[in-house]
């Protein structure tokens, strides 16, 4: 599970995460704040991964910010329809729910901006350095990646 945020801006983040990771992206973003709901006993669901790190740091200690992970999360949905993405309804009626029940329990959440963090195997790292380590991330993956990223970003290999 992970977060690609290569930007602080959460619409520029989006814009610059390929066609197949932004896409991905949504779903994340939206298992991850299902996650924090399920622990809150807002909703019924699954919370085994309350252990991920990224979903841990979401998740704040009980505090999560999943105002501002709904943020993310409708920036990289806006992106991918941009694009010509498409969602089936029943996933943009949960979305639509979603939205809603962040809405209903907005006092129990932290209204804060995800803090930067970036977690890539055994390495995490807090503080503005995340967003450069996401662009790098980003770029070695798209070099590595048999199909082109079409993401309008221009790659060349660095030697």
């Amino acid at each position: 599970m992970q977060i690609f945020r290569p930007f602080e801006s959460h619409e520029q983040s989006a814009m610059y995460l390929d066609n197949r990771r932004l896409s991905k992206q949504v779903l994340e973003l939206y298992q991850i704040i299902r996650v924090c709901l399920a622990e809150m006993n807002i909703i019924e669901g699954n919370t085994r991964y309350l252990s991920h790190p990224i979903v841990k740091h979401i998740y704040h200690e009980g505090h999560p910010f999943l105002p501002d992970a709904l943020h993310f999360l409708h920036a990289c949905d806006v992106e991918h329809q941009r694009r010509g993405g498409n969602r089936n309804e029943a996933f943009r009626n949960d979305l639509l729910r979603l939205t809603e029940l962040i809405e209903h329990h907005y006092h129990s959440f932290d209204d804060k901006r995800i803090p930067p963090f970036y977690v890539y195997g055994d390495v995490k790292v807090y503080g503005e350095d995340v967003y450069g380590l996401y662009r790098e991330l980003l770029h070695q993956k798209w070099l590595d990646d048999q199909i082109a990223p079409r993401c309008g970003v221009s790659l060349t290999a660095k030697r």
